[in-house]
């Protein structure tokens, strides 16, 4: 899947990624894609609730090795 914007947060621990996922969020424009790179076994679920809160849409989840891919549509 292709990615407007990519957030690495690989090594950070909760709730690291999804500040810096929250963060570039906020700078990106309505219908971008955002990937967030991260290794917190938390992340997957995290970002799947804090989406659904907040309107943005959580399009994919995949696991590479120790690598989570969380592919994060943002709302219009």
């Amino acid at each position: 899947m292709d990615a407007d914007i990519t957030v690495d947060a690989r090594f950070k621990s909760c709730p690291g990624p999804l500040i810096s996922l929250s963060d570039a969020v906020s700078k990106a424009r309505p219908a971008q894609v955002v990937k967030l790179l991260a290794t917190d076994p938390a992340a997957p679920s995290d970002v799947k609730e804090w989406s659904a809160s907040v309107g943005h849409t959580l399009l994919d989840v995949q696991k590479l090795g120790d690598v989570y891919e969380i592919y994060v549509e943002v709302a219009e």
